[in-house]
């Protein structure tokens, strides 16, 4: 997924550190214009990682009680052109979607569509009859899948060459067997497959195509209207391009 957002690949947290408590009383038009005089600093800072991990462009956006009080952007999204980012650039957010993944999930689950203990061989049988680690383990579920701790090994950067995979693909693997590195509900341990897996759930249940429900139902509620699911779909001018720093150069 690609998206418009100020906060495409920086998000942070508003920052109360020296408010006091009486700053924190007043209303959030107050209390954005409290923390105004750190804007400059916070963009130095910013400015130094980005020289110092050899950023070619970045934006990000500051939000203060749901508003967006503060942006910021240097560098190019296409180094050739020099065109310049702005808060109009889009960038690829790679793993962030995954965060739309569990919000949909959540959303679901709100619905009463599904409950996060459900098992996940409940909406994917292919799941049944899978060798644990030990004769005890429970079976997976829904929220092991969310955590991270569904028992499967951590599975960069194998997942980014699947994302091609149809889903019957994917269910012909998971019937011939998994492999595991924990039993579930024991560590967290990062899978890419777990989230596919939730993915598929949320086609399952909602009986819409993964990127169908999360555009009608997150995104476009949202506002979100310039975010996109494939870079062919981004105004040139807004692209941002992927480098990598090498020999010290782009």
């Amino acid at each position: 997924m690609r998206n418009h957002s100020l906060t495409a690949l920086l998000f942070l947290a508003v920052l109360s550190a020296g408010l006091t408590n009486h700053s924190f009383a007043q209303t959030a038009g107050h209390r954005a214009t409290a923390i105004e005089s750190t804007f400059p600093v916070l963009d130095q800072i910013v400015k130094a990682y980005a020289e110092k991990n050899h950023l070619p462009g970045f934006t990000f956006g500051l939000v203060v009680d749901g508003r967006l009080v503060h942006t910021y952007s240097l560098g190019y999204t296409d180094i050739d052109k020099k065109t310049p980012v702005t808060t109009q650039s889009a960038f690829r957010i790679a793993s962030m979607t995954k965060s739309f993944t569990a919000m949909a999930i959540l959303k679901l689950r709100d619905e009463g569509k599904l409950q996060l203990d459900d098992l996940v061989e409940k909406y994917i049988p292919e799941m049944k009859g899978q060798h644990y680690l030990t004769s005890d383990a429970a079976p997976a579920t829904i929220r092991n899948l969310l955590t991270h701790a569904a028992g499967f090994p951590e599975d960069n950067p194998w997942g980014d060459r699947q994302l091609a995979v149809s889903d019957n693909e994917m269910l012909a693997m998971i019937k011939k067997g998994i492999s595991f590195s924990n039993v579930p509900g024991i560590a967290y341990e990062y899978s890419n497959m777990g989230f596919a897996m939730l993915g598929y759930i949320i086609k399952k249940v909602s009986g819409q195509t993964y990127e169908k429900y999360i555009t009608s139902n997150i995104l476009l509620p949202l506002g979100m209207t310039h975010t996109y699911w494939n870079y062919k779909e981004v105004p040139p001018s807004q692209l941002a391009h992927g480098y990598r720093w090498l020999n010290g150069n782009w």
